[in-house]
């Protein structure tokens, strides 16, 4: 267990179209950037953990760990976020650190604060192409509360949590769900993944000790990726 009080962690989130990194010093931001561009993190990853470092007068050999989103999500966006951040740790002799894209996500809408009661339920949900989702349910002091699953949207979602109380659905799935459902508990909140959502878990992971194998981590991408075909003729 690290009696580090207030570690200064370097944080990538790449798991939705929005890429965005963020340095920490306990729960306080230092430096952040974000660059919501589809298809553009390989190309800019690497200058955005250089400027936020830059803005923050520090160094990657300053940081106590370097924090990834683990998924699910984009399954170029997490290879992107977690390549950079294995080499990182691999050349600077960092520990890694994992957050669940979905638990970020719950995180931003809790500390948003508004509306929320104990039995507020909160659901993000990452788009997963055409009407799937990437989902999991969650409560006010964001505890996991079902398992992480994709999920084809229709109506008829989430209508016994919502017979029951205020459902709060986030991120940029839930727009897909806010077009078809109909229910005075269903709120939303349309924002994207960000990178400083993960501060408060990594902060626990980090003061307890639970740090990834640098060389096995793997993302956790939920579903196997699937490649598009070309409809042109190679020859």
């Amino acid at each position: 267990m690290s009696n580090i009080s207030d570690p200064l962690l370097l944080l990538i989130e790449t798991s939705t179209e929005i890429c965005s990194v963020a340095l920490s010093r306990g729960e306080d931001i230092v430096s952040y950037r974000v660059v919501d561009e589809p298809k553009s993190h390989a190309r800019i990853i690497a200058l955005l953990v250089e400027e936020v470092l830059k803005e923050g007068g520090l160094s990657v050999d300053d940081c106590n760990a370097v924090v990834v989103s683990e998924g699910p999500g984009s399954y170029t966006g997490l290879r992107v976020g977690v390549s950079i951040a294995k080499g990182i740790c691999y050349g600077a002799g960092k520990p890694l650190i994992a957050v669940s894209s979905l638990e970020l996500l719950a995180r931003l809408a809790i500390s948003n604060g508004k509306g929320i009661s104990a039995d507020t339920l909160f659901v993000p949900m990452i788009d997963a192409r055409r009407m799937e989702v990437y989902t999991a349910k969650f409560d006010a002091v964001c505890n996991q509360t079902s398992n992480t699953e994709a999920v084809i949207l229709d109506e008829s979602n989430f209508s016994e949590e919502l017979s029951k109380g205020v459902v709060v659905f986030i991120g940029d799935g839930a727009k897909k769900f806010k077009d078809i459902v109909n229910n005075p508990n269903a709120q939303f909140r349309l924002i994207g993944a960000d990178a400083r959502g993960m501060v408060k878990p990594a902060l626990e992971k980090f003061k307890s000790g639970k740090f990834e194998d640098v060389a096995y981590f793997e993302p956790f991408y939920l579903k196997d990726f699937v490649a598009g075909v070309t409809r042109r003729r190679l020859l």
